[in-house]
């Protein structure tokens, strides 16, 4: 039987969704708003504000002025409030950045690194120096699966089985993780291009391509936390092996390294990257040879959107990172190979294939989110209520 709820679970319940409100909202909204948003009475919502305000979790500022009348106020984030941190952990580089409620990460440092799981110890410095007591939890995205939310595999840098446990310590802050792809699709659907849509899919195109469904604004993650793997299906027919043990993923034909590989470089890591951006820039210059590079890698890429769409029928689907410019530089060849891929009545309504809006910056944003899922959560509201 369910539990019954206290009217002090239904307060913290009422002040977590007015935060998460205040969180999710694209412009600031007055009290009066918020009591018609959460369906609550103006007094309800006058008291609501006053805890949340006491706590240092919000606070109300005036409004512009906007003619006669009373003057009115607007609710923002506590400037004492608990803020996020953010760490983005790439294949060579790693950033971190802080974010407070409402969004936004602002960049606090970066580093190149030397591809072993020391970087830890790196980030764990680096969180110390700018970390003080308004830090309550920090999100971290890597650049491979996290099985059960603790066991990292990156199998390009070699990582098997990485065991997060052993290198996110005791001194370090509550720490959440998360596969960068789906991060950076969570950041659409919060803050970018998927904002309202409900069913999507997300693809995030570095190296490889990986991807993400999300349903609700929401990331799935799986029974074991590593749904998403959509790089690592035989969507294309590759006859190459992958390095994740499989033959034929669909990451060996999308991504820098394949398009590295197709205009006869060797891939690799950050010179593999620098040489992708000049692929695309001979190609924008009309080079013959780099265009058709580009070409063979935007066709894979529509080819196994639309293998997806057949299964998971989404309304929209986002690209970044390298998406973005294949978008820009080859958007009809994708849509083209796409409309091929899909079963014949799908082709009347295909999904809408956009470049996402948060940019480079998805998978920070992303990581901050999940920070603030953990802050936005009844039990860590009413520890500080």
């Amino acid at each position: 039987m369910p539990q019954t709820m206290t009217s002090a679970d239904l307060r913290t319940r009422n002040q977590v969704r007015l935060l998460r409100a205040v969180h999710d909202a694209v412009e600031p909204f007055t009290r009066a708003e918020a009591a018609r948003l959460l369906g609550i009475g103006r007094n309800t919502a006058a008291a609501l504000v006053g805890e949340l305000e006491r706590a240092r979790l919000l606070h109300e500022v005036p409004a512009e002025p906007g003619g006669r009348g009373r003057p009115t106020t607007l609710l923002v984030p506590h400037p004492e409030g608990p803020v996020a941190f953010a760490v983005d952990l790439r294949e060579d580089t790693w950033t971190l950045a802080s974010a407070g409620l409402g969004g936004g990460a602002t960049e606090l440092e970066s580093g190149e690194h030397d591809r072993t799981p020391a970087v830890f110890a790196e980030i764990r410095e680096a969180v110390a120096r700018h970390g003080g007591e308004r830090l309550a939890v920090l999100g971290l995205a890597t650049s491979g699966p996290i099985r059960d939310g603790h066991r990292l595999h990156v199998s390009h840098l070699g990582w098997d089985e990485v065991e997060l446990d052993d290198l996110i310590g005791a001194d370090w802050p509550r720490t959440v993780v998360d596969n960068d792809a789906r991060l950076a699709g969570l950041a659409e659907a919060r803050r970018g291009a998927l904002r309202g849509t409900g069913t999507a899919m997300h693809f995030h195109i570095d190296f490889d391509i990986g991807g993400t469904l999300l349903l609700g604004g929401d990331a799935q993650r799986g029974a074991h936390r590593i749904a998403g793997e959509f790089g690592h299906m035989p969507l294309t027919g590759s006859p190459l092996a992958c390095m994740c043990g499989v033959r034929g993923c669909w990451s060996l034909d999308v991504g820098a390294n394949a398009l590295v590989r197709r205009f006869g470089g060797t891939p690799g890591h950050g010179a593999g990257r620098e040489l992708a951006q000049e692929v695309l820039r001979r190609a924008e210059a009309g080079d013959a040879e780099a265009g058709a590079a580009l070409d063979e890698n935007a066709a894979a890429l529509g080819r196994g959107l639309g293998a997806l769409a057949n299964a998971l029928d989404p309304e929209a689907i986002s690209l970044s990172g390298l998406g973005v410019e294949l978008i820009r530089l080859r958007r009809e060849v994708i849509e083209a190979h796409c409309a091929e891929g899909l079963m014949a009545f799908r082709r009347d309504e295909p999904p809408r294939i956009t470049a996402g809006t948060v940019g480079a910056a998805g998978p920070l944003t992303g990581a901050a989110e999940i920070a603030w899922d953990v802050i936005l959560s009844p039990e860590w509201v009413r520890e500080r209520l």
